[in-house]
């Protein structure tokens, strides 16, 4: 096994015929990647190979993407993909939402194996982005490891990876999954603990 990461996120490469993650998905020969932002957007900067395809013209040029095997889409935030992805599903075609276009950007390079472990007593972390307006940590915790309680001073985003997690907060447990994502609240103390023997998530602070 080996870490897929680059300049902002990390993810746990693991190969199985049933179940791809969007590292492999995203560093495949056969990847479409589409970024359904405006033309604009697009021209501003986008991922390695990206097409663009705007949301708003989705539905009448669909057809460009039939045949495609591996469809991956991206956007800004993940919204404007998820709705490229039901305009696709209403035809037959099968894509991936891969969220935004900094996450899909940080999967397409670099090999991070030996800076993470997984523990069963606590996290260990690596700070893929400690940037002036973003800070992104990739984090890594083994079946019963434990992020302790804790708050942020800002909106976070996680973006899980890799595994399953249970994050508490508020006196309420939620379950995040692969590629799941979850807004965390500024002043409110939450803690995270990996389900699975191997639990890798995103925390993004900033713009």
């Amino acid at each position: 096994m080996k870490f897929i990461i680059t300049m902002s996120t990390l993810i746990l490469c693991s190969v199985t015929a049933q179940a791809q993650t969007l590292a492999e998905r995203i560093n495949a020969s056969n990847v479409t990647l589409v970024d359904v932002r405006t033309p604009k957007e697009y021209a501003a900067g986008t991922a390695e190979g990206a097409i663009n395809i705007p949301l708003e013209e989705m539905g009448a040029r669909w057809q460009e993407l039939k045949g495609k095997e591996n469809i991956v889409l991206f956007c800004r935030r993940g919204i404007r993909a998820g709705k490229a992805q039901d305009i696709l599903k209403m035809h037959n075609i099968t894509a991936v939402n891969g969220k935004t276009v900094e996450h899909v950007k940080s999967l397409q390079k670099v090999n991070l194996a030996d800076k993470l472990t997984f523990r069963n007593d606590k996290q260990t972390t690596y700070f893929v982005k400690d940037g002036k307006n973003v800070r992104q940590v990739a984090i890594a915790l083994g079946e019963g490891g434990v992020l302790k309680k804790h708050t942020t001073s800002i909106p976070a985003t996680l973006i899980m990876v890799k595994g399953t997690v249970r994050f508490l907060i508020n006196g309420e447990e939620i379950v995040l999954k692969d590629l799941d994502t979850y807004q965390i609240p500024v002043d409110v103390e939450h803690e995270v603990i990996g389900v699975e023997k191997e639990n890798v998530f995103i925390v993004t602070k900033g713009n």
